[in-house]
């Protein structure tokens, strides 16, 4: 278990609690904005020529080896893109017809399982006596290769067609296949010729051909799903129909009657004019679309389930060459953008750059024009219809007819048909200010040395931080003026400033566990700029004395570690700029730990609050700021509060940023710490993806192989999150969640399942007792008084015979009683059953295994004789792993001593999932009850093994007072007095074993009550 105490994160001087005042830093020199850059193009894959290539792709999982397809009908294989070769993995020359620009083979996507079953499917024109057709169709790799990794092949004679559909002579055949993060295959297809009847005919209809759509397919054919509608196009068996497709049992559609048996159920979007091209954005899973228009209009499609885009009644947003024949009342969704024929005539779609060297295009859309070769950069910021601002020109290259993300280095290539070679978007330089070098030449440290801030440099800490693979981190946060502010809010993200910059400090221990051996690594900064931030990195050189810019496209380095015993290479990632804003992003806040949420608490090394002190100083746009009225994240070693709040702080610090509405990540889930956990969709959640199981959700309340929020915690390799700049797993937080998730089961296994009390077993009112309590329903319970057995575990003066006598409360009624337990085969069965430690058969130590039933009792060890010495009274619940009932409320009265006599419970939890709990140590509210001789004031104390977790003196200071009072009411334990130095605690403890001390304060002693129960 962690530390309880916050680590101290800042290595700057502590404030010592004088007053924050605001300074202006103005010895910064980092630009107000980042660079930009002109843009070219130039060959890839060594500059190998190529026969037409109309798209570039690779297979899942793959880096190096990148597929060409050809026009005529070839798929050409690099199989590394390092040392590029062209070589042929497939020929299909002698069944594609291809006679223009925009048919042949168009596409082809690799199934996600291709290395384990071979399959991939292809789009191309088809020949038949002179009749023009478009096939879709499945091929396998050969079958005389295979290898998985690399088959030299594919096998022509595997065809299995899926469709294949009459056209025109004239083209608009789509068209593009993905496979969609839900699994599923999507392929666009344009509307025909408009010579072809059919087509024509089929424009804003449902119920005739595939023609002006966008299609999904279930190429696995789930039984889940539906056969598809006969059709002449179907080739039968070869796929099924998604049942949540839009227009499955449709019945009328513009206005007019349908029949749901001859609607294309396959449409996912229709009124679409040629769909070229359509790509998936793999953080978001959002759909885009480039579509060739007629006359007036080239247009950027957003494609959505069940949309019309309007063709041929409309082209983008104007009227259509049909716009007279559109029904009463007809409606379509409109393009993000458009473009008309004064800046090209024929639109090729298009990537969203996701790349870390170029950060000014992270997460733009760029696409281009086949006849003008204007190459541009699309950012959406929401607007619609999108302003032309929005869409910056890059480069030119006529002839661009397929664009690909190079999964080995982020950048974007670009299949040129003009050219016969595959180009990369290239930068040629960089305008605007320089970025410093170094960083002693950034301004911020006076002294690197000492690593000492820069005036104006104020350090601070979050509630609770990103994972970066065991670095300990600190934070600087500077405004370069005295008047700029933050935009303060109690719940939501701040607003920033132009010019605000924050400074992480990463530092690195060799050796885990080891301070001595920690060395400096990495320093970062973000930038506000006026219309977004940048980050830098910098990396530390080995003399420890300076850092260098990285490159903006990050770098690696590797660390030796040494963990428990053994060395290791650790594998540190430095960020591109274009990485940094994959996070830091507009939904997160841009700067993620800088709210209300994150910084409610004090300064790191100070006592000073940070939210009041910057309120007080001026850096925010208020000054009314009430810290208990604001949220705070807890931190996973925070045991005063709940395992839910925990996790759910986690979930905000290290996936908010992308998992929230208008956020990156792709699901439906919320990770907001302000949304609440009924509304986040995370519990039970429904995924886009379900990995081929229907039971994954985002979490399975019992069901940690089933959460696959879990499992891309624990899973290596690209489907692990969080996504970036981490190569080490957080164990601490993956144990977090598991107890989170085992914590939601419906039926609870976990449990208080033992309270042990050590302490003198005196006369009379000295007599060691404990009490019990059990609510919902019967229970068995283990119940032992040990005297000689203590004597294994260095305990003197033990009581040498002990008797153990169990009554109901306030009753001399004895319901069981036992001296010397006798070695009978049930109670031992029982002591391994609950995990108690064996006794000898024939010691004096004493032992009861009975049922009671609900209510309270009592448990009293006595010395035969009227003897005293150190007894330990156990309860132990002796239910199986399912109980009907629950050990709800242990305690102990017992005088409490110094040194070795202090009173020492002890308490296990077990099952899977934490438990809160609440501790009390009475002492002078025992006198209300007539115990002479109270404790005046109990010290209690909580360990788990030798390590402390936290200590109450008077329970008006437990830091969860309002809490503590409310779990007081709800468990039934007895009201302590207002100010009264009794003792209590409420926290969430993980199953295991802990143990509990109460002294008296100043080394005083009297009779104290210790007691615990477990909170519903």
């Amino acid at each position: 278990m962690r530390a309880l105490l916050l680590p101290l994160l800042g290595l700057a001087t502590a404030l010592s609690g004088a007053p924050l005042t605001r300074i202006a830093a103005t010895s910064l020199t980092l630009p107000a904005t980042a660079p930009s850059y002109s843009y070219t193009t130039e060959p890839a894959f060594g500059g190998v020529k190529f026969f037409e290539p109309t798209q570039v792709v690779f297979a899942p999982g793959e880096t190096s080896r990148a597929f060409v397809l050809e026009r005529a009908g070839r798929v050409a294989v690099v199989r590394d893109t390092t040392a590029p070769t062209r070589e042929i993995f497939l020929d299909l020359t002698a069944r594609v017809g291809s006679g223009g620009p925009d048919n042949g083979l168009l596409s082809l996507a690799f199934h996600p399982q291709f290395a384990s079953n071979g399959y991939f499917y292809v789009w191309h024109s088809l020949l038949v006596s002179g009749t023009r057709y478009n096939r879709l169709a499945r091929y396998t790799r050969s079958a005389t290769n295979p290898a998985i990794a690399d088959p030299a092949i594919a096998d022509p004679a595997s065809e299995t067609p899926l469709i294949t559909q009459q056209t025109g002579p004239g083209g608009h055949d789509g068209g593009a296949l993905a496979f969609g993060p839900d699994g599923y295959l999507y392929l666009s297809i344009g509307d025909g010729d408009s010579g072809y009847l059919p087509a024509v005919n089929s424009h804003q209809r449902i119920d005739q051909d595939f023609f002006g759509c966008v299609i999904r397919l279930d190429v696995d054919q789930r039984a889940s799903n539906l056969i598809p509608n006969a059709h002449p196009s179907v080739h039968a068996g070869t796929y099924r129909v998604p049942a949540d497709n839009p227009f499955v049992g449709t019945t009328s559609f513009n206005g007019s009657a349908v029949t749901p048996s001859a609607v294309r159920t396959e449409f996912w979007a229709v009124g679409l004019r040629n769909p070229f091209r359509l790509t998936f954005d793999e953080p978001t899973g959002t759909l885009w679309c480039a579509d060739v228009g007629l006359d007036l209009r080239e247009e950027i499609d957003l494609i959505t389930r069940g949309a019309n885009y309007g063709w041929d009644f409309r082209e983008g947003t104007i009227a259509g060459p049909r716009a007279t024949s559109a029904p009463a009342g007809f409606t379509s969704t409109a393009p993000i953008y458009e473009y008309d024929h004064s800046l090209g005539f024929s639109i090729t779609g298009g990537v969203l750059y996701r790349g870390a060297k170029f950060a000014e295009l992270q997460g733009r859309y760029l696409f281009s024009d086949y006849v003008s070769g204007r190459i541009w950069a699309l950012a959406d910021n929401g607007t619609r219809p999108l302003p032309a601002t929005q869409v910056k020109q890059l480069a030119t290259e006529v002839g661009l007819v397929g664009f690909t993300t190079d999964p080995r280095t982020g950048d974007i290539l670009l299949a040129d048909l003009d050219s016969n070679i595959i180009r990369r978007l290239a930068a040629v330089s960089a305008t605007g200010p320089a970025i410093p070098a170094t960083l002693s030449a950034t301004g911020a440290f006076t002294n690197l040395a000492t690593l000492t801030p820069a005036p104006g440099l104020v350090a601070y800490a979050p509630n609770v931080s990103f994972w970066s693979d065991f670095a300990k981190k600190s934070r600087w946060f500077a405004l370069p003026d005295l008047t700029s502010r933050y935009g303060f809010d109690a719940t939501a993200n701040w607003t920033f400033p132009t010019g605000a910059v924050w400074v992480k400090h990463f530092d690195l221990e060799l050796t885990r566990g080891d301070p001595t051996t920690s060395r400096r690594i990495e320093t970062r900064f973000l930038v506000k700029t006026a219309d977004g931030v940048y980050g830098l990195s910098y990396r530390w050189n080995d003399a420890q004395t300076d850092a260098t810019l990285v490159p903006e496209d990050g770098t690696d380095q590797i660390f030796q570690v040494r963990e428990q015993g053994f060395t290791r290479p650790q594998i540190w990632h430095f960020p591109g700029r274009g990485e940094c804003l994959q996070c830091h992003t507009p939904a997160g806040g841009f700067a993620l730990s800088f709210n209300s949420r994150q910084l409610n608490r004090a300064f790191p090394n100070d006592t000073a609050h940070q939210l009041t002190s910057l309120a007080a100083a001026g850096y925010l746009d208020t000054t009314a700021v009430t810290p208990a009225t604001l949220p705070a994240l807890a931190p996973a070693e925070d045991i005063f509060s709940s395992i839910e709040k925990r996790a759910r702080s986690y979930l905000d610090a290290n996936c908010a940023q992308c998992h929230q509405p208008g956020g990156l990540g792709r699901g439906n889930w919320d990770a907001r710490f302000s949304t609440a956990t009924s509304a986040a969709k995370i519990v039970n959640g429904l995924l886009i993806e379900n990995r081929g199981d229907a039971a994954n959700r985002v979490i399975v309340p019992g069901d940690t192989t089933h959460s696959t929020l879990l499992t891309r915690l624990t899973t290596p390799g690209s489907f692990r999150m969080p996504p970036l700049a981490t190569n080490e797993f957080d164990a601490d937080s993956i144990a977090l969640v598991s107890q989170w998730i085992a914590s939601l089961a419906p039926t609870r296994q976990d449990r208080l399942v033992n309270l042990a009390a050590r302490a003198a077993a005196g006369l009379d009112s000295d007599t060691l007792t404990t009490g019990i309590v059990i609510s919902g329903a019967q229970k068995n319970v283990l119940v032992r008084a040990i005297g000689p057995s203590l004597a294994p575990f260095g305990v003197t003066g033990f009581l040498a015979q002990p008797t153990l006598t169990l009554r109901p409360l306030n009753s001399e009624t004895i319901l069981a009683s036992n001296t010397r337990w006798g070695g009978t085969a049930t109670l031992r069965a029982a002591f391994t059953a609950t995990g108690a430690f064996p006794l000898a058969d024939d010691s004096a130590d004493s032992a009861l295994l009975t049922t009671l039933a609900p209510g309270a009792y009592t448990a009293q060890a006595t010395g035969a004789g009227r003897t005293t010495g150190i007894a330990l009274i156990e309860a132990y619940d002796a239910d199986a792993p399912l109980p009907a009932g629950r050990l709800a409320n242990t305690s102990v009265r017992a005088r409490v001593g110094v040194d070795a006599e202090i009173l020492i419970p002890g308490l296990s939890i077990g099952g899977a999932a934490p438990r809160t709990v609440l501790i009390r140590a009475a002492g002078p509210a025992l006198a209300g009850f007539g115990v002479a001789g109270a404790l005046p004031a109990p010290v209690l104390k909580i360990f788990s093994g030798s390590q402390q977790l936290t200590t109450n003196t008077a329970w008006g200071t437990a830091p969860n007072l309002a809490e503590l009072r409310a779990a007081t009411t709800t468990t039934g334990a007895f009201a302590f007095a207002e100010g009264s130095q009794d003792s209590a605690l409420l926290v969430t403890l993980a199953p295991g074993g802990y143990t509990i001390q109460v002294s008296g304060a100043n080394r005083t002693s009297g009779v104290a009550l210790v007691e615990v129960y477990e909170v519903p």
